[in-house]
């Protein structure tokens, strides 16, 4: 008696794209050769402190939250999800701002498609979880049935 035996097409998981938009701080680094000796005289540090205190509050806050927020994300969803920062000020944070319509930061874009704006990760998550579904429906949809 021959059973009907599955075959298993060799694919690779494409991680999921998630490109954020957001107002990032910029701070301008020295050379290599600063850098080290600013670092064995421990002045690095205090120049990016003081760099950093520069910012409004706002924004230094929204940059902690943003940077806790992709730690979780990276932890729950691990090798599933790809995460591109943009820079709103870059030409391609313009572009991206002005193509997905975010007139507010942070914004998250999935797959270049579907945009969230804002900060409720519950509704995030749920448009990843949609995604990340897909992608495995997609995956299992490639069984095939064959005969020996």
């Amino acid at each position: 008696m021959r059973f009907a035996m599955f075959e298993r097409r060799r694919t690779v998981v494409k991680p999921i794209s998630l490109e954020i938009v957001t107002r990032m701080m910029t701070t301008f680094g020295h050379c290599r050769h600063c850098n080290i000796v600013f670092d064995e005289a421990g002045l690095n540090e205090k120049i990016h402190q003081k760099a950093s205190e520069e910012y409004p509050p706002d924004l230094i806050d929204e940059s902690k939250k943003l940077s806790e927020w992709i730690q979780e994300l990276r932890q729950l969803y691990k090798h599933r999800l790809s995460i591109r920062l943009i820079d709103a000020k870059s030409f391609i944070g313009f572009y991206k701002s002005l193509r997905h319509r975010i007139r507010k930061y942070p914004g998250f874009v999935v797959e270049g498609k579907e945009t969230y704006i804002g900060w409720d990760k519950r509704k995030l998550e749920d448009l990843l979880d949609r995604y990340i579904k897909a992608s495995i429906l997609s995956r299992t949809q490639n069984f095939q049935p064959t005969l020996p």
